[in-house]
């Protein structure tokens, strides 16, 4: 039908998004729609929406990666160690923090490529090691890196905040992935049928060993971000950050299936998350507050996205049984 809207998930995590803000503006007088304040929600979630970008690739070829939460922490702990050691040589411990991430992603990757063994099993497993790392380098020493890369995580330009461009940046090169390289394409047929992948005459799991292996290198550009806007990490700020990166590629529409999904969803998630965060803070309420709601939040998207697979199912049979009787 003619001048019929298509309503996509992504249109709809748009509304939410617009919703809240105009639903936080009025609970807060309307201090919630300073430009500095909504562009600032950015703050406590551009770390964690990066890692999200490369773990909705993992996702799409029906991988998970439950180890970023450990992996981001050692990368921080390696920048950290090098920094001091260096005589606070920024750019030689940026380096160091960014290999660590390459090398922690490519663990993952090899493995989840050279066997059959379930992601899930790999990365929970590996995420014990790295925790193990964490301690390795010192109990529950704090590791500080001062005020080193402050701009990276508090700095702006204007009123945009550094994160915010990082992690649009990050979007960028990712969506570019997605949509415009044969590499993206290859990630959605890998979670719909690897078989058929590996049957064209592509490598399915020289694949999934990049998608890894780039998922620890964001990893470890994360860790940057987090020490500019913290100062310092142990061993304990990794608790449940993988669950936050999953639940921002879940809540974004990517399936757990793969296949179906995208890095648009995901930057719209983590902005409706960082909305939620700051919105729920001016109102004096966090912590369980928090976690109650985006829990609220995140299965109605789930059932959300599921009503609109299951009816572009029905769009599909009844599209086809309308050209048979034609």
């Amino acid at each position: 039908m003619k001048g019929k809207v298509k309503i996509s998930y992504e249109l709809i995590m748009f509304l939410i998004l617009a919703a809240l803000v105009v639903l936080f503006g009025i609970l807060t007088g309307g201090i919630f729609f300073n430009p500095s304040v909504i562009l600032g929600t950015t703050s406590d979630i551009a770390y964690l929406g990066i890692m999200a970008m490369p773990m909705t690739f993992v996702i799409l070829t029906s991988g998970i990666d439950l180890s970023v939460g450990f992996m981001m922490v050692s990368s921080a702990m390696v920048f950290s160690v090098v920094y001091q050691a260096t005589g606070y040589n920024l750019l030689i411990a940026a380096a160091a923090c960014l290999l660590s991430g390459f090398v922690f992603g490519s663990v993952n990757g090899v493995i989840a490529a050279r066997t059959k063994i379930n992601p899930w099993l790999i990365t929970m497993s590996t995420m014990y090691i790295f925790q193990s790392i964490t301690w390795f380098f010192g109990t529950s020493y704090a590791f500080s890196t001062g005020y080193a890369i402050t701009d990276f995580g508090y700095g702006t330009i204007g009123i945009v905040p550094t994160q915010l461009i990082v992690l649009l940046l990050v979007f960028a090169v990712f969506y570019i992935l997605d949509k415009k390289t044969t590499f993206g394409r290859y990630v959605h047929a890998i979670g719909y049928n690897e078989h058929a992948v590996n049957y064209s005459g592509v490598n399915a799991n020289k694949m999934k060993y990049f998608v890894y292996m780039i998922m620890g290198v964001v990893c470890a550009l994360s860790a940057m971000m987090y020490l500019g806007k913290s100062w310092q990490v142990n061993q304990t700020t990794a608790v449940n950050m993988n669950i936050e990166v999953i639940a921002l590629v879940v809540l974004g529409g990517t399936s757990t299936a793969g296949g179906v999904g995208g890095v648009t969803g995901t930057l719209f998630a983590a902005l409706i998350v960082g909305v939620l965060k700051r919105g729920l803070a001016l109102m004096g309420l966090g912590g369980d507050i928090y976690n109650f709601v985006l829990g609220g939040v995140l299965i109605a998207s789930l059932i959300m996205f599921a009503y609109l697979e299951k009816k572009k199912k029905i769009v599909s049979r009844e599209m086809a049984i309308k050209n048979m009787d034609e």
